[in-house]
């Protein structure tokens, strides 16, 4: 594979102007462009094998059936499903995929056109990108056979976060750049950040129907009584002399307005009556309301969902770490670690335990305790996830106010952990336990707050 040293290129913003450009004549142009980056014709394996549409890929490119490649070229969007086992049984992970299709995909890194000279300097200085930051990989990622160790190796050759992006055709209608399966790359890549490997940075919020996963919901305005969506908005009148205060329909006889309290005609407006807002009637069971409810439909299975019940999914794009570069490209350390029981911890967690390491008194005296809400599965079930996590968020702010400069709360999606700069056995029983019922006694429901010792820096130092 290509090794030479381009790290200039990372640092160059490519366009056409920073070349000398020929006339345009296909070949002849992307020899040119190969050269000027000082690069062979790059070696490529096609997926699928090229048809007689690409006939003249083998005059740009060298089209190789086995050994290394510079790239895999998408000839077929077809095929994408078969893209990953494709790169494994060619072990292609660290290459970049170049799409021929004609058609934007994800899972591609550029686009290719032969028409296009802009295309062909982009796709070189990829290419070029790629092969430099590859010979910086330390050999044992370089060799990296397990989902995330290819993850972060794949992070690092291309250079790019792993970023979400619009995808109308996935039930989550998002995808994760790069990657095809977006269920497991974000399992991954978020056990990955609460690990320390990766940096998350917030790019999204979706609801999600919680029976199917799907995050293509339709949201509505909704009769709260019988949630019907057959709303219609009719105006508000009071009639003065009886203080009647109904829908203008109520009201309406013919041509006229007659009070349904007190039989008299409404004839002057300002004087008899006024119109002071208006309602929405629902056309299936006549409720009456000022407020609609907010509801979502499953536009894949079809449930109907509460809005104040519906789950919530926060997309967000990782970047490596520090941390998780110097592993990358240092070949003589093995891997870092947290202990087994903090390797879901949150990754602000992770981060403030390593920067003891250079204090390891301090971090001897360090406590990580989770906290468990013995009220939640109740609270679910009769109030619904969102006000759950409302309650649990709430608690968690209310505790970090009464623990500052004690201890410091890290959350996750799921999971709320403290971390003690000293906790004693008897804290632990008493005092702890004391501040916990204090948090949670402005709150609506009792989540029955608990905490369950995890680590302590004695149990041995993080490196």
């Amino acid at each position: 594979m290509l090794s030479r040293n381009f790290s200039s290129i990372e640092k160059l913003k490519i366009s056409e102007r920073s070349f000398n450009t020929l006339e345009y004549t296909s070949a002849a142009y992307c020899e040119s462009i190969w050269e000027q980056f000082g690069i062979p014709a790059p070696r490529v394996a096609l997926l699928p094998k090229a048809s007689t549409q690409f006939s003249n890929l083998r005059k740009i490119f060298e089209v190789v059936d086995s050994g290394d490649a510079d790239a895999i070229v998408l000839t077929d969007e077809r095929h994408v499903l078969a893209l990953d086992d494709f790169r494994s049984a060619r072990n292609l992970c660290l290459v970049p995929v170049v799409n021929m299709t004609g058609r934007s995909s994800h899972v591609a890194d550029v686009d290719f056109d032969v028409a296009d000279p802009k295309s062909i300097i982009k796709t070189a200085g990829l290419i070029s990108k790629f092969a430099e930051r590859r010979a910086r990989l330390s050999h044992r990622f370089l060799l990296a056979d397990s989902p995330a160790s290819r993850m972060l190796a794949h992070l690092f050759v291309s250079g790019e976060a792993l970023t979400p992006v619009r995808d109308p055709d996935s039930k989550y209608f998002f995808a994760m750049k790069g990657f095809l399966d977006t269920n497991s790359t974000v399992l991954i890549a978020e056990a990955l950040a609460n690990r320390g490997w990766l940096d998350r940075h917030f790019v999204d919020r979706h609801h999600q129907c919680d029976p199917c996963g799907s995050h293509r919901l339709v949201v509505r305005e909704e009769c709260p009584n019988c949630r019907s969506a057959n709303l219609d908005e009719a105006e508000l009148i009071h009639h003065y002399s009886c203080a009647q205060l109904g829908p203008e329909v109520d009201f309406r006889r013919g041509n006229a307005l007659i009070c349904p309290k007190c039989s008299k005609q409404l004839r002057n407006y300002g004087k008899d009556y006024d119109k002071p807002g208006s309602v929405q009637i629902c056309g299936e069971c006549r409720h009456t309301t000022s407020e609609p409810a907010i509801g979502f439909v499953c536009q894949d299975c079809g449930v109907g969902i509460d809005g104040q019940k519906v789950t919530t999914v926060d997309l967000y794009s990782y970047a490596l770490s520090d941390y998780a570069t110097h592993q990358l490209t240092d070949g003589t350390r093995q891997a870092l670690h947290s202990p087994p029981q903090l390797r879901d911890c949150p990754d602000g967690l992770q981060k403030e335990l390593r920067s003891f390491t250079n204090d390891l008194p301090v971090l001897h005296d360090c406590v990580v305790a989770e906290l468990i809400y013995e009220a939640k599965d109740e609270i679910v079930s009769r109030r619904g996830e969102a006000t759950f996590t409302s309650l649990r968020r709430l608690f968690a702010e209310n505790l970090q106010g009464h623990l500052a400069g004690m201890a410091t709360v890290h959350s996750s999606t799921e999971r709320d952990f403290v971390l003690f700069f000293h906790l004693t056995q008897s804290d632990r029983d008493t005092d702890a336990q004391v501040i916990l019922n204090m948090c949670e006694a402005v709150l609506s429901d009792h989540l029955q707050p608990r905490l369950r010792i995890l680590w302590g820096g004695s149990d041995g130092a993080i490196a």
